[in-house]
């Protein structure tokens, strides 16, 4: 359920559909190679979550497209806000889904950039001792991997994705075993926005830059090192991705089938959970 669309006079109702469970998609406007659009992780994580909840009713609050994207601003289109307002963002996102009714909130983010800022907002939270718990979810959790989708075949289940031909399983098996970059703009993400929206999607555009990485910080993270810029100097195309070529909306279709059935029944998980609200309670007395 989008919050947006329940009539006013449905939104107790809508509550305890939920069992108060509300989600806030999460995610950013930043450049994925020269293919895909700005919005993407709004438009792959959101459009996820929306059939999602048709599945397994929650409320969705409007989607947040303000993620965390420091030092990205040489790709014109970014948009870039300091970590102090998007967390303010958050905090009066989440007192507003409190207010009105919600217990268990669940940030699902959209951008794996995000992994920081929300991990520690959710930490935050507890702080003040509020009514309500918040929650990360990664919405790529939710996505097959092309080597599960490879496996599903070999073990005799196409019925299973019905979606897909020969070819289809082909291309994913190739891409399996000769893949060496992966993660932005790849091929499973460009599969997601195929599924969901093609209209936003040129493929011809696919091979305009290189997605393989320089490895010009590799040395730092091998060490140990968090490096902020370390993603950026070895992708400075902003795209990580090779073996590509042949994606297409049939496996599309069948990722974003799958991913909305999982991260449905992560929903009805936390709706169901009792053990998160036990231990808030006894955790706050003995604060």
């Amino acid at each position: 359920m989008l919050w947006t669309e329940i009539l006013s006079g449905d939104f107790e109702k809508a509550v305890e559909e939920a069992s108060g469970v509300c989600g806030l998609v999460v995610g950013c406007v930043e450049h994925h190679g020269r293919h895909l659009p700005l919005g993407q992780d709004v438009i792959h994580a959101g459009g996820v979550a929306e059939l999602a909840a048709k599945k397994e009713p929650i409320v969705l609050f409007p989607h947040q497209y303000f993620g965390e994207k420091q030092g990205a601003g040489e790709f014109r289109g970014t948009i870039i806000f300091s970590s102090r307002l998007m967390h303010e963002i958050l905090e009066e996102s989440c007192r507003e889904m409190g207010r009105n009714g919600f217990k268990k909130i669940v940030l699902i983010s959209g951008h794996g950039g995000n992994a920081a800022l929300l991990n520690n907002f959710a930490r935050s939270v507890l702080y003040e001792k509020r009514d309500y718990m918040v929650f990360v979810y990664n919405a790529f959790h939710s996505w097959p991997t092309p080597a599960e989708l490879v496996r599903m075949a070999d073990r005799g289940q196409r019925d299973l994705l019905p979606e897909l031909t020969d070819e289809d399983i082909a291309l994913l098996r190739h891409y399996t075993s000769a893949c060496t970059a992966k993660g932005h703009g790849c091929l499973m993400e460009t599969a997601v926005s195929l599924g969901l929206r093609p209209d936003l999607v040129d493929l011809s555009r696919l091979n305009d830059v290189s997605g393989t990485s320089t490895h010009y910080m590799d040395h730092l993270t091998n060490a140990g090192f968090y490096t902020p810029f370390a993603w950026m100097a070895n992708y400075p195309n902003s795209l990580s991705s090779d073996c590509h070529d042949g994606n297409n909306e049939r496996i599309g279709r069948c990722v974003v089938r799958l991913a909305s059935d999982k991260m449905a029944k992560a929903f009805r998980i936390l709706k169901e959970d009792t053990a998160c609200e036990a231990y808030l309670k006894e955790w706050q007395k003995k604060q």
